[in-house]
């Protein structure tokens, strides 16, 4: 009898400690599995850079600012961070005020975009908030005294930051970075040459560009056209330029990071040249000009 009482007490014993190891196991096993599900739920740099243009707007006074005017900070404001790459974390951000002693809220373009991509304002009007865009170019008005006026684009009581906004298709994208305008500046019609010869799937694809207006003293200190792809994709999607640098009518340069059968020459720009999109920077160019003007991606 008590040999059998001890064999079951022995019995017990391995059972229990199988299964506290099981158990040991099983909590090891989640732990390790809610650590992997933090990992991809935060990416620590995306959060950090999140935080810190978040912190660049608090210290610039925005924060302030929005309260003042009853403005909602986290739902005008707070979507830019979620925009790791969006070009509003190139701005200048600052607060001033008005002649009645009101904050208005900056957003100032970087320096080489400054005239053609607006310059935007959020400020009261009749004790509620508004939005305007402001431009130097082209030029509405003669010059007096040699001194360029900043000229009202838009004003809107939508506040949404205006690059922010998802545009329909890409003639509102290109319409919205002022495509359009420098289009026909240079003379040439914008259907015909930016929209008429692509198909869907290069619409969605020159849709997932940035296309900005930069001048530069090499177009006769005009306005540059530029259309710059996802820079990973730069092999195959190029990036484009179109200008007229006051001899020849229009150029239009095609670039890839990659050698084509078009390829006419090599070029590199150092970093932090002046009137330069930022995306080019750090990257050998094989380039050609196109005389047909039409998109690369294009049906032609």
């Amino acid at each position: 009898m008590r040999r059998l009482l001890f064999a079951l007490i022995g019995v017990s014993v391995i059972l229990l400690y199988a299964f506290q190891i099981s158990s040991c196991k099983d909590v090891s096993h989640n732990i390790n599995n809610i650590e992997d599900v933090n990992n991809k739920v935060a990416a620590p740099h995306d959060l950090q850079e999140k935080q810190n243009f978040l912190d660049t707007l608090r210290a610039s006074g925005i924060h302030n600012a929005c309260r003042e005017m009853n403005l909602d900070f986290n739902a005008v404001f707070g979507p830019l961070a979620e925009k790791i790459n969006h070009p509003y974390r190139q701005y200048r951000w600052s607060v001033s005020r008005d002649e009645q002693g009101n904050p208005v809220i900056h957003a100032l373009p970087p320096e080489e975009e400054m005239g053609w991509t607006p310059w935007e304002r959020w400020s009261l009007k009749n004790n509620k908030a508004i939005r305007s865009a402001w431009i130097l170019y082209p030029i509405r008005t003669p010059i007096k005294r040699g001194i360029l006026n900043w000229y009202q684009l838009e004003v809107s009581d939508q506040l949404t930051p205006r690059l922010l906004l998802t545009p329909e298709n890409l003639v509102a994208k290109l319409r919205s970075a002022r495509v359009d305008v420098v289009a026909e500046w240079l003379g040439m019609d914008f259907n015909t040459v930016f929209i008429e010869p692509l198909d869907s799937l290069a619409q969605k694809i020159y849709g997932q560009y940035r296309w900005v207006v930069i001048p530069h003293n090499l177009a006769a200190d005009g306005p540059v056209i530029y259309a710059l792809p996802p820079m990973n994709k730069s092999d195959d999607w190029p990036w484009e330029s179109w200008y007229t640098d006051g001899r020849l009518p229009l150029i239009h340069h095609v670039h890839y990071t990659r050698k084509k059968e078009k390829t006419s020459g090599i070029w590199t720009e150092g970093p932090g040249a002046p009137q330069r999109p930022p995306e080019i920077f750090g990257h050998t160019w094989y380039w050609y000009d196109d005389p047909e003007m039409l998109p690369a991606l294009s049906n032609r």
